[in-house]
């Protein structure tokens, strides 16, 4: 049996069903709770911790926005070594820490540079 969408292999006690589809769990967690970088109350949240703890990839994105020029999406892939789903969480995760912002590109692309309050 195979994840529906993105056919990795799963033994039957690994599978989640959701509708009609079976699912791996990275995909039912997906489907279930997605990213969000505009969530208004997770944003109150982590800017009120004490000290906020990065992971090394969050590290690593935040030590190059602090560079020019802003790195886009497919850069950012490139550092960390991220795929795009696990990269969406680690930048909703640093959005609502208010460590980076995102920017519009002059060649119309989206970029990330650090927040400004």
């Amino acid at each position: 049996m195979v994840c529906s969408r993105c056919g990795k292999f799963l033994e039957e006690e690994d599978r989640r069903t959701h509708g009609r589809e079976i699912l791996c769990e990275d995909c039912y967690m997906d489907i279930l709770s997605p990213p969000r970088t505009c969530d208004p109350w997770a944003t109150f949240t982590a800017s009120r911790l004490k000290e906020q703890v990065l992971s090394p990839a969050g590290e690593r994105i935040v030590e190059r926005i602090g560079h020019e020029p802003p790195p886009t999406f497919e850069e950012l892939m490139q550092i960390t070594g991220l795929d795009a789903k696990a990269l969406e969480r680690e930048i909703a995760a640093l959005r609502h820490a208010e460590r980076i912002r995102a920017v519009m590109l002059p060649e119309g692309k989206k970029g990330f540079a650090p927040f400004q309050a």
